[in-house]
């Protein structure tokens, strides 16, 4: 098997990423001794257009899959899915639909090995605590305690000036030009496309013939 390199198009809001990314995860951890694997992260946003301050994600759910029935359905598959990666999904405290932007800039600025930590930590704040992730205060705590600084000021006026947008971009315009319409998307070696989520077992069977 060969050393290994994946790519990874996520968006921190996002619930089959999240799923997604354990379940790599767990495959990596299988790994045969000797392998070494490199992930990097880029930035995808499944709705670009959504306000700064966020909208209602209710109503933002249900435009989107066409009904409250709908609506009610999914936010069960998320916890049942979920289950499956031992991630938790309290969806019914989730008020917001931020613009995941600024969220991608402080992984963007992030250190590489404080990456998969930071989005692990995203992630937990938005779906299992219903925090904001769209609002840069919040934002700039979950990286204080990530490790990102020492004073979550700091990181705030880190983001408030930009800074990280340019890989922001770069992630959303190598996502276009891969043809990606939706995430999780992986790509290995730049040799294997994967789209959606997919078991431990479908990773490894994908390395294994690498």
């Amino acid at each position: 098997m060969k050393n290994l390199i994946i790519d990874v198009f996520i968006d921190t809001i996002c619930p089959w990423c999240r799923m997604g990314t354990a379940s790599l995860r767990t495959a990596l951890e299988q790994l045969p001794e000797g392998t070494e694997a490199t992930i990097r992260w880029h930035a995808f946003q499944l709705n670009p257009g959504i306000r700064p301050e966020g909208e209602d994600y209710r109503e933002v759910m249900i435009g989107r899959l066409g009904g409250t029935a709908q609506f009610e359905a999914r936010m069960k598959q998320y916890n049942q899915y979920g289950a499956h990666f031992g991630l938790t999904f309290n969806m019914d405290i989730v008020k917001f639909t931020p613009n995941t932007s600024r969220s991608h800039q402080l992984i963007a600025i992030a250190p590489e090995e404080l990456q998969e930590q930071l989005i692990e930590q995203i992630y937990t704040a938005y779906f299992e605590k219903g925090i904001n992730i769209g609002d840069v205060n919040e934002l700039a705590e979950i990286g204080r305690a990530a490790g990102l600084a020492d004073d979550a000021s700091e990181l705030k006026i880190r983001l408030l000036n930009g800074e990280g947008l340019e890989k922001v971009e770069l992630g959303q315009s190598d996502a276009q030009k891969l043809g990606v319409r939706g995430v999780p998307y992986f790509v290995v070696n730049n040799e294997i496309r994967i789209s959606g989520l997919k078991s431990p077992d479908e990773f490894i069977q994908v390395f294994e013939n690498m």
